[in-house]
């Protein structure tokens, strides 16, 4: 399907563009930029190749080959990193629902200094499957299949202002133009242009203060153009080296459609902040914004071979403010507080990340909540954990969450993408899901891994519920410097119930093993 919104992206994204390649190749920012290659080829026996429903299940056969390119720049002045993988596929019967000929993913993010000390750009690009419903298969590793997945394209440009006012302020102006598209016919491709304004007090004073101001328009031509507009005052008090108490006073103001709502308020919250060392923090806060209380909490505890985090956050958001922001677990990020300790310097120590995570092959993110397409506001609460724990063989990954949203829009902006019976399905939605990695080594070229994951969608208006359950184990091989192969056994499993069998929801299980070869150049 066309994109319906592309006019109204033509300007801001393109003309930007050019500063873009500018940062890239100037001389004064630049160091060698790394180039590699790939290829990568799998051959897949499956039992149910498109996750039919029990019954509909079709085997088959799957060769897929990927090449791929990744780029690497690290710079004082520009970092950048993007990668490129076009799957091809193959089968041996060709007459099977649902599935793909060809798929490509893409990740790209970029941060440059233009002007030092005043002027910055940040931009970020993306390609790749996400489910069009929470009650489906969620799977995200088997490119071919067509079931409950869509491409989600997202791209973000910011270019802001940073500087410090004499010895008492610094001072934030930033602007984005981001898009998010797919080809599901329902959902609105939309465009949105944020301008954020920040002024806060200069270093760790015993008093401290800011102000916020940020204004957000969305382009939207099915769901139809909404905007928000949130302003704040706060303060800080630090009673203690350690301990700091927060306050927040504001007025948020959204436009969306509802029937007789509130969409604007006052806001206001109280909480504080503690620091007892440089390896634990907490952070609570209790407030009140117009659709109700609000709370918020944020944890985190290093050791020398843990990292644990915990949060919980109630906000308003979109499904296509998730797929600009994911919710996932960052695998890098866990494993940069692990080696933290090891390697002070953050370049050496993200060197020594990236190379620990092609060694093990363990996955650069565990999802940690299931997104789903919607053009209606929602309230969210999210609760999220996660936990590294490394020894001197294995490595273990847990994240957990559990995450209520309710919608706040009108109903009728997603009728053609539920229809009219299921209308109210994403009214009200209860999702938690538990995703385990575990990797060992058994020499220095070869690792075990196993991944598991359970997840639970419930839709509190209607009573459908979907579970899913995935497990796979895998053992990895390092031939050669730039060759390496894998061998993986899974198995997924999924039910619907509450008299659901329509729109992705399905009872459906499925036994595969896979065979992987890639080599880099």
């Amino acid at each position: 399907m066309a994109d319906r919104s592309a006019r109204g992206a033509r300007l801001p994204g393109r003309a930007l563009l050019p500063l873009l390649i500018g940062l890239a190749f100037a001389p004064s920012s630049r160091a060698e930029i790394k180039v590699t290659p790939s290829v990568t080829v799998q051959e897949t026996w499956t039992d149910n190749v498109n996750l039919a429903s029990s019954g509909q299940a079709r085997s088959e056969f799957i060769t897929d080959i990927a090449p791929g390119i990744s780029v690497v720049e690290n710079t004082p002045r520009l970092q950048m990193a993007g990668s490129y993988r076009f799957h091809e596929f193959a089968y041996t019967d060709r007459n099977a629902p649902n599935l793909h000929d060809s798929q490509s993913d893409l990740a790209a993010t970029l941060r440059a200094r233009v002007i030092e000390d005043l002027l910055f750009l940040d931009a970020d690009a993306s390609r790749n499957q996400q489910a069009v419903s929470a009650f489906g298969p969620q799977v995200s590793d088997n490119p071919y299949t067509g079931n409950n997945r869509t491409n989600v394209s997202t791209w973000r440009v910011s270019p802001y202002l940073a500087r410090r006012i004499g010895t008492t302020a610094n001072l934030l102006v930033r602007y984005t133009r981001d898009s998010v598209q797919t080809s599901v016919i329902g959902y609105g491709n939309t465009h949105g242009d944020t301008a954020d304004v920040a002024l806060s007090s200069v270093g760790d004073q015993r008093i401290g203060w800011n102000l916020q101001y940020d204004r957000q328009n969305l382009s939207d031509r099915l769901a139809g153009d909404s905007s928000s507009t949130t302003g704040s005052a706060g303060l800080s008090w630090r009673v203690r080296p350690n301990f700091s108490l927060t306050g927040m006073s504001g007025y948020d103001r959204y436009d969306y459609g509802t029937l007789g709502g509130r969409t604007q308020g006052r806001s206001w919250n109280v909480g504080y902040t503690y620091t007892p060392s440089t390896r634990t923090s907490l952070t609570m806060s209790f407030g009140r914004h117009y659709f109700g209380k609000s709370r918020a909490m944020r944890a985190m505890h290093r050791s020398r071979h843990t990292v644990w985090n915990l949060s919980y956050d109630e906000s308003v958001t979109t499904s296509r403010q998730q797929y600009l922001l994911p919710s996932t677990v960052d695998t890098a990020a866990l494993l940069d507080g692990l080696f933290m300790a090891s390697f002070p310097d953050p370049v050496l120590r993200r060197q020594a990340v990236e190379a620990y995570l092609q060694a093990t092959g363990l996955p650069s993110s565990l999802p940690n909540t299931v997104n789903y397409l919607s053009n209606r506001y929602m309230l969210q609460h999210q609760f999220m954990a996660s936990v590294a724990i490394t020894g001197a063989r294995s490595t273990v990954l847990l994240s957990a969450n559990d995450t209520r949203r309710n919608a706040l829009s009108l109903q009728q902006t997603d009728s053609q993408l539920l229809g009219s019976t299921l209308s109210n399905l994403n009214d009200n939605t209860h999702i938690r899901g538990l995703v385990a990695s575990y990797s060992y080594r058994l020499s220095s070229r070869t690792d075990a891994i196993a991944l598991a994951d359970i997840s639970r969608s419930e839709s509190l208006d209607t009573g459908i519920r979907q579970n899913n359950h995935g497990l796979r184990v895998s053992l990895r091989h390092q031939f050669q410097r730039k060759l390496q192969g894998a061998v993986e056994l899974r198995r997924l499993q999924g039910s619907s119930d509450g008299g659901f069998r329509g729109y992705g929801g399905q009872n459906y299980t499925e036994n595969a093993i896979s065979a992987t070869l890639t080599s880099t150049f």
